[in-house]
Order: structure tokens, then C-alpha cells, then sequence
């Protein structure tokens, strides 16, 4: 059975570059940092917006996620990406498509100039 999650040391995210220090799919990678494939904003706070970042472990090649914080003022730049935690646990994920439906304005002859 395949392990799902996983925990993670701070000097572990460091020496891989998360949050912001990751190469692109695709990009060269001497120094085995870890591959972004996917960065999204799940939630705000008050002070801080939370991120979820999925990215490629340089150790296994397996694709994890871990969601960490971003200050939202000046005031807030020091905020810890990782909440003060000496370890993070990081969830293992896997690629989906997805549909989804949406609306636009229908464009016809008394719309045009």
C-alpha cells in the first residue's frame, strides 16, 4: 500500500526550494530543488492567505502537496511560510481532469459598435 502522506523537516523544504525557490516543468535542474506543477490560493485570513503548492519531490519523483502562508501587508512580510512548525506533513497527490461550465455575455447585433 502506497504511503499518502508524509512529513517533512524544515531543512528538507529549504534544500528542495519551497515555497518559491522551485524550477518549472521542463526547466534544467542541477541543484535537485523540486518541479512546481501547480500553485493556488485556497483560503484568506485576516492577516495571511494560505497557498497549496504541488510540486515533484527531487527524492522519490512522486508529485506532493503542502499549503503554506503569505503575509497580506507590509506589516505581515515575516509572517512564517510554515506557521512556526518544525515539520510539515505533506499529502501525495495525482493529476485529474477537470470540466467546467461557465458564462458569458452572448455577443450579437446590437452588441456590436
Amino acid at each position: 500500500m502506497t504511503e499518502t502522506k508524509r512529513t517533512l523537516t524544515r531543512e528538507q523544504l529549504e534544500e528542495w526550494g519551497l515555497p518559491y525557490e522551485l524550477v518549472g516543468a521542463g526547466d534544467q535542474n542541477p541543484f535537485g530543488v523540486a518541479v512546481e506543477l501547480h500553485r493556488e490560493q485556497v483560503d484568506t485570513r485576516r492577516w495571511y492567505s494560505v497557498h497549496r503548492l504541488v510540486f515533484q519531490a527531487p527524492d522519490d519523483g512522486q508529485p506532493w502537496a503542502v499549503d503554506y502562508r503569505r503575509g497580506l501587508t507590509e506589516i505581515q512580510e515575516d509572517t512564517d511560510e510554515w506557521d512556526d512548525a518544525d515539520e510539515v506533513t505533506a499529502t501525495l497527490m495525482e493529476r485529474y481532469e477537470k470540466t467546467i461550465a461557465a458564462w458569458r455575455a452572448v455577443s450579437g447585433p446590437e452588441s456590436e459598435g
